[in-house]
């Protein structure tokens, strides 16, 4: 049975995991229950479970474990590293857009006269039009810029970089998206989302994180479900 099937089979089960995921930021049940209602395009209340099923399992109740004597079996900093990458991986996946590679906008780009390529500056200037439009932390900004108010000033205010809080919520996703690439592409461990203030120092720049799990974790809701009910 594929994932789509299993969803429409067992709406109800579903319809309650995405209440265990999301249920917090609404006054009632009743209100949780119009919310879900309103999703009456299939495609995207199947999109909702999906988010909602992998949000539950592999970050908000999802923990990485470890079995060696001596140690906890949970360690904030390698679990956090796997639920930021797990996270962001939910976040891209909200979009509209299907993923296209550089090659492949090239390719079928409607822009005139794309080809010859002349120079260097010429290919970082096409390059950086394609990360505008069909990069992915181009989809990471436009989640957090869409995230109300008060979550863009506390995630702001949560991260200092030498004594001073990131001055915009542009700022603040590239930067988590940075930590989440040196995760994944670098082996380096994401340190500053924690439940203590934590100090950096890297190439001469001291980072100071406030920055929560929980705290990431509630503006990520908000978010999920700002895009779905603008999809209702």
């Amino acid at each position: 049975m594929s994932f789509n099937e299993h969803l429409t089979a067992n709406e109800t089960p579903e319809k309650e995991i995405a209440f265990m995921a999301l249920g917090y930021h609404f006054p009632n049940r009743h209100s949780f229950d119009i919310f879900y209602e309103s999703l009456y395009d299939p495609k995207i209340k199947n999109d909702f479970h999906r988010v909602t099923n992998f949000y539950l399992f592999l970050v908000k109740s999802g923990d990485w474990q470890i079995a060696v004597n001596g140690y906890d079996p949970i360690i904030d900093y390698f679990t956090n590293s796997f639920k930021l990458v797990a996270l962001f991986s939910l976040i891209e996946s909200l979009t509209d857009l299907k993923h296209q590679d550089f090659y492949q906008w090239l390719s079928t780009s409607d822009q005139q006269n794309v080809f010859p390529i002349s120079d260097r500056s010429d290919l970082d200037r096409l390059y950086g039009e394609y990360k505008k439009t069909h990069g992915s932390i181009r989809r990471c900004v436009d989640f957090f810029k869409s995230l109300p108010d008060k979550h863009k000033i506390t995630l702001c205010n949560s991260i200092h970089i030498d004594g001073v809080p990131i001055d915009s919520i542009e700022k603040l996703a590239q930067f988590l998206y940075k930590l989440r690439s040196e995760f994944v592409h670098e082996a380096q461990l994401v340190l500053h989302v924690n439940n203590s203030t934590v100090y950096h120092l890297k190439n001469k720049r001291m980072d100071c994180s406030s920055l929560s799990l929980d705290k990431l974790l509630e503006a990520f809701e908000e978010g999920v479900i700002s895009y779905f009910r603008e999809r209702t």
